[in-house]
């Protein structure tokens, strides 16, 4: 997949590419030629990825954002807003599964803010960009959202907490919110996807022994990059908005995303916890 790609004066944002699959698909976005907004916590996790990229005649900016405080994605995405014109895809792949319950300094649960909140407002911030680009946003969302609910009353579930319960709920707010954005952004490509089961520190949270038998049997952190990348270029998807993907085929989503009032009522509830009007 990665040898069909040709992105010469392309420009890419990917989050989460500090580690991982988003690391991996950064560079070789890179190596295709297109000139990527790499987003992780530190310049300091970036810096492997800007050495290789450099070193193979890449372009690649790094930018320091915590996604879990939505004042730092506003300060990222002016950043990127003032030296970009045009964006062409927007790879929204930062994720954690949280091996307990905390709150970021706005006050919202972090899973709910890193997995679906942050994406959600760097989206629409950078909407003028990727409306200019005729781009796609690739939201990274997750087959564990298809066992999820909403809690309506309390996204950030206080007094019922569970890392999976959070989890779950934050993959399945992404997906609801990518196909509600696609409803209202015909210039843009919005998708979600699963990229596959994958080794990373995703699951770093897990105790040991899940650990080395994830890293022993599930696909390599490469085999995820390609499912981004591919839904990044590939003239397959040209034209393709508002759906879920499994990997390299759509799949349908949980009952819920289907329903255009619960979508509706999902999208002001988090217009309102981004102040994102």
């Amino acid at each position: 997949m990665i040898r069909a790609m040709d992105l010469k004066g392309k420009v890419v944002v990917v989050t989460g590419a500090g580690s991982g699959i988003g690391r991996i698909a950064a560079r070789d976005l890179a190596k295709a030629g297109a000139h990527v907004l790499a987003i992780a916590r530190s310049e300091a996790r970036l810096q492997p990825l800007v050495d290789e990229v450099k070193a193979q005649g890449g372009s690649v900016q790094p930018l320091a954002c915590d996604m879990s405080v939505l004042s730092a994605v506003r300060e990222a995405a002016a950043t990127i807003s003032a030296a970009h014109a045009q964006i062409h895809a927007l790879v929204n792949n930062a994720g954690l599964w949280a091996d307990q319950q905390r709150v970021t300094p706005e006050g919202h649960d972090e899973t709910l803010a890193v997995n679906a909140l942050a994406p959600h407002l760097l989206a629409k911030l950078l909407l003028p960009q990727l409306r200019a680009a005729k781009g796609r946003i690739v939201n990274v969302a997750s087959e564990e959202h298809l066992n999820g609910d909403i809690h309506w009353d309390d996204l950030s579930l206080k007094g019922r907490y569970s890392p999976r319960r959070a989890y779950r709920q934050s993959k399945l707010i992404l997906t609801m919110l990518s196909i509600a954005m696609s409803e209202r952004e015909p210039d843009v490509q919005v998708n979600a996807l699963h990229p596959g089961i994958v080794g990373t520190k995703l699951f770093r949270n897990f105790p040991r022994f899940i650990q080395f038998w994830i890293n022993l049997l599930m696909r390599k952190p490469q085999d995820g990059a390609n499912v981004l990348t591919w839904h990044v270029h590939s003239p397959e998807m040209g034209g393709v908005t508002g759906k879920f993907y499994s990997r390299y085929k759509e799949r349908r989503p949980h009952g819920l995303a289907l329903v255009k009032e619960s979508r509706e009522r999902l999208w002001g509830m988090v217009e309102k916890l981004t102040n994102a009007s």
